[in-house]
């Protein structure tokens, strides 16, 4: 079904619509294919790909939305059948260079690591500025109450995220004796990072939204 440049199987195909061509100043829609990266990386916010103008055959570069894990393959014909008849593609492909797929590869753990560091930071500082926002407002006077004892929940969740971003900062020993180890050892890495990041984001989460209820409740209450 694919006719791009990349021999990954093709998992998703979205169609991009061009409102004016830079060009021809024409319309132009594109079925563009996706598929999974043989090499995990964190995805950032977007991806750039170069098309094709039909009429004029100039180059048209457009950002993508790409999920984790996830490469752009190529334009495809979304009218080839499924009997395996080479299909003719829309626009000539103009895939991301070598050199800028290596520099993402290169930079997409920097961007997991320094995403940990910043929330890190805002999870350890989010306890002071809870705990002194919360004296200001007066909380300490209904204590007994059952929000009153609850209002050290959102200190705790900040506490665990501001953990789960610290561990998966932790240097990771292992041996690495080929290009397959290396590999093994890198998704695994990666993999754990993510998981990590996930736990911790969701904690800083949830302990916003139960600090802005102890607030409110201490606000409506003394």
């Amino acid at each position: 079904m694919s006719d791009s440049t990349n021999s990954a199987p093709v998992t998703r195909v979205q169609q991009y619509v061009v409102e004016r061509c830079p060009h021809c100043s024409q319309r132009h829609q594109f079925a563009l294919s996706f598929g999974q990266r043989s090499t995990l990386t964190f995805a950032g916010p977007s991806s750039r790909a170069g098309l094709a103008c039909p009429a004029t055959g100039g180059p048209i570069v457009v950002d993508l939305e790409l999920g984790a894990d996830e490469t752009y393959l190529g334009p495809i014909n979304p009218l080839a059948d499924s009997a395996g008849t080479t299909a003719v593609p829309v626009v000539a492909a103009g895939v991301v260079s070598d050199n800028e797929r290596a520099e993402w590869r290169k930079g997409s753990r920097s961007t997991a690591l320094d995403f940990c560091r910043t929330m890190l930071t805002t999870s350890s500082g989010a306890i002071a500025v809870y705990t002194a926002v919360l004296k200001y407002v007066g909380f300490e006077k209904v204590t007994q109450s059952v929000n009153g004892q609850l209002s050290v929940l959102p200190m705790v969740l900040f506490l665990s995220a501001a953990t789960a971003f610290a561990v998966a900062l932790v240097p990771t020993l292992g041996t690495v004796t080929d290009e397959d180890s290396f590999r093994e050892f890198r998704d695994r890495r990666l993999r754990l990072l993510r998981n990590y990041t996930r736990a911790g984001t969701a904690m800083f989460v949830t302990a916003m939204a139960s600090s802005i209820y102890f607030l409110f409740a201490a606000l409506n209450t003394v």
